[in-house]
């Protein structure tokens, strides 16, 4: 969805910003995106808002997302929770920025491995050339052994949660092993650190 356009000089039509992505991902969205380029091949942005994550064709629609957004070299902004492949698009963004969620809620990543539908195992072809390619998009400021605390996640909800504002007990990054279980600090960064903008 294209959510606005302006008047340039001269009355020459300026482009619209962003591209808007809510819901599961599937890939009717890597063809509204197609759609949204289309029309407007100067759009540079993609927001995605309350993205839970794809179904079992994750790793394709990350990596036709990663595809668009290297040619176009767009910025990413997320906003609410963005989790799984959701995290993952926004991290290959060519700038990435977190924004206050509409619901009360502050905005959060959750990173976790992406996992075989048939039988719940860890995809690790696709999860390592995931992590090499937000490692490398963050210059380095995503480091391998944060991204990797992902493969000691015991189920399929666990994973490393990126805050776009401090919890009450401080820090930014925390790692949960499985649904229910205590989120626990594993690191002083923010996301600045990380190589992300916040944004109000």
């Amino acid at each position: 969805m294209i959510v606005g356009a302006g008047l340039a000089n001269a009355g020459e039509l300026a482009v619209s910003a962003r591209h808007l992505v809510t819901d599961s991902l599937t890939m009717e969205h890597v063809a509204a995106l197609d759609a949204a380029l289309k029309a407007n091949p100067d759009m540079k942005e993609i927001e995605l808002v309350d993205v839970p994550g794809a179904s079992k064709i994750a790793p394709d629609v990350a990596y036709q997302f990663q595809l668009r957004i290297n040619q176009n070299k767009m910025r990413t902004f997320a906003r609410g929770f963005c989790a799984s492949t959701c995290a993952y698009i926004f991290l290959m963004g060519h700038e990435r920025t977190l924004l206050p969620s509409k619901n009360g809620q502050d905005t959060v990543l959750l990173m976790h491995s992406i996992n075989s539908g048939i039988d719940g195992t860890f995809q690790r072809t696709y999860n390592d050339d995931l992590i090499s390619i937000v490692h490398q998009r963050s210059n380095g400021k995503l480091p391998f052994d944060l991204l990797n605390k992902m493969y000691e996640t015991t189920d399929r909800s666990g994973g490393i949660y990126i805050y776009r504002k401090p919890l009450d007990t401080g820090g930014y990054v925390f790692f949960q092993a499985q649904y229910g279980a205590k989120r626990v600090k594993m690191s002083d960064a923010t996301p600045a650190d990380l190589g992300i903008h916040v944004d109000e």
